[in-house]
């Protein structure tokens, strides 16, 4: 009978395929012969020689593992365990294991060998200072010897973790930068929407209330003192001068108004998020002419001011969407308040969008959403509304909405 032999392991064992008739043809079974038992006779299959090259010298570690033990191992496997070939040949596997990970591989080893396991990896962290790293490990259950045992194969993932990590890294300082980005923006807003009420609309009044009364002046002007300011006409154009400039200085009042509502909507203060929403949508069916109407949902529960106000913000955000880029004629808002937390849902009948591939123009705006959404503790979905528009569902957790309570102190300064 002819055999071929694998490569041989430290402690002198090969596994052998021997060819066998089945069928009409030949396969190739596993058999385990003694190679001390045969050393002297040399006659050999063409392909062990380069089968064992492979094998040896493979960039993948290779190992195989029997009652808890390494049964074989090659050099590549041993130096991403950073031992040398014949400590880590016989040793235990829970000897070998950092120490940390130890528990959690014996218990994978046990599942895998038992055949209760599925097919699945597992990374081994090495913790030596002189060469950190990691390498993630596979196996198969076969029977070796007649009993069970795994063999697998090892490969070096530690520049793999290193790239993942400085990739977390970078998006947790992403995230944080906006966070960050976003509560100086909040305080700026505040600064200047009460810098505009308070300074510019006070300015403002003061300056209306001047026409008003140079106004009421010029229409009581005596006739003989008229007659001085060339006459009653002269007078007329003036009061009526007069008067557009109160009209125009009282259009601008609403206009700062307008805009330092905008900058930081007060009404949030006093009429909560729902009227709020509400006074938004009558504002923007008014100015845009699309039909927009909310469908609260529940009774409304207390959120501290920056939960409000981020919400809020989403809630700008897409009804700019909407006017910017849907064509749409409608909107509909459903604000649903629930002891599992509060769902804010804006959808349109306008074009809609591929939420995978999003306008480049909207593609800030809906990141801007999805980190505001994370910063409450919630998320945020895009799809494809009832109607066949753009569909935005918030969610934020009664759990996310409470811790945030008093996290950060209310502005007792800000406008009305």
């Amino acid at each position: 009978m002819v055999t071929s032999r694998l490569p041989q392991a430290a402690n002198g064992t090969e596994i052998r395929t021997s060819p066998r008739k089945r069928s009409g043809a030949r396969r190739r079974l596993p058999l385990v012969r003694d190679a001390r038992a045969e050393r002297d006779h040399p006659e050999l299959d063409d392909y062990e020689v380069p089968f064992k090259g492979i094998v040896e010298q493979s960039i993948a570690g290779i190992y195989i593992l029997q009652d808890g033990r390494f049964r074989y191992v090659n050099e590549t496997f041993a130096r991403m365990c950073g031992l040398k070939r014949e400590q880590l040949m016989g040793a235990r596997l829970c000897d070998v294991a950092n120490p940390a990970q130890s528990s959690a591989l014996v218990e994978q080893y046990e599942r895998r060998i038992h055949d209760d396991a599925p097919d699945d990896s597992f990374i081994i962290r090495r913790t030596s200072r002189r060469r950190p790293g990691s390498f993630e490990i596979h196996g198969t259950r076969v029977i070796f010897h007649g009993r069970p045992a795994i063999v697998g194969v090892g490969v070096d993932i530690t520049e793999q973790e290193r790239q993942r990590g400085e990739l977390i890294a970078a998006g947790q300082r992403l995230r944080e930068l906006v966070a960050n980005a976003n509560f100086v923006r909040e305080n700026e807003r505040n600064r200047v929407a009460r810098e505009l009420h308070d300074v510019v609309g006070g300015m403002l009044t003061a300056i209306k209330f001047d026409l008003s009364r140079m106004a009421w002046g010029i229409e009581r002007v005596d006739p003989p003192v008229a007659s001085i300011l060339r006459g009653p006409a002269k007078l007329r154009a003036l009061a009526e001068t007069a008067q557009e400039l109160i009209r125009l200085t009282q259009d601008t009042i609403e206009a700062v108004r307008s805009i330092s509502e905008g900058l930081r909507p007060g009404a949030l203060d006093h009429l909560g998020l729902s009227e709020t929403i509400s006074q938004s949508l009558k504002s923007f069916e008014h100015r845009y002419g699309i039909s927009s109407r909310l469908r609260p949902l529940g009774a409304p529960c207390t959120l501290d001011r920056d939960t409000e106000i981020g919400i809020y913000r989403i809630f700008q955000e897409a009804l700019t969407n909407v006017a910017r880029h849907s064509k749409a004629t409608e909107v509909l808002v459903d604000l649903v308040w629930k002891p599992s937390g509060l769902t804010l849902e804006i959808a349109d009948n306008g074009l809609g969008f591929d939420p995978e591939h999003p306008p480049v123009e909207d593609h800030l705006g809906l990141a801007g959403m999805q980190e505001r959404a994370r910063e409450l503790g919630g998320t945020v979905a895009f799809g494809i509304g009832p109607r066949c528009g753009a569909l935005i569902r918030l969610h934020v957790p009664a759990a996310s909405a409470a811790d945030r309570q008093g996290d950060i102190p209310d502005d007792s300064t800000a406008a009305d």
